[in-house]
């Protein structure tokens, strides 16, 4: 990991509150998942709005998925 020179204010934030509390390392979890959830849903509303803005449907989706575009190998 590598080192940090500065904390952005909602880290400092953090900081600060957890260090009046003793968490147990089932918060720990259960924040590091609400975090993790927090995020995930802003990149799955993200997504959702980019594939309607460039109307992809969940078929194209499928579609590209299933596509084989490998470079064939070429037998000499």
């Amino acid at each position: 990991m590598a080192a940090v020179n500065h904390m952005n204010s909602v880290q400092l934030h953090l900081l600060q509150f957890f260090a009046q509390k003793n968490v147990s390392e089932q918060e720990t979890e259960d924040i590091q998942r609400m975090i993790s959830q927090y995020y995930f849903d802003k990149a799955e509303t993200e997504l959702e709005k980019v594939l309607q803005e460039k109307q992809i449907s969940e078929t194209i989706i499928d579609n590209l998925a299933n596509m084989h575009l490998r470079t064939p190998y070429i037998k000499k």
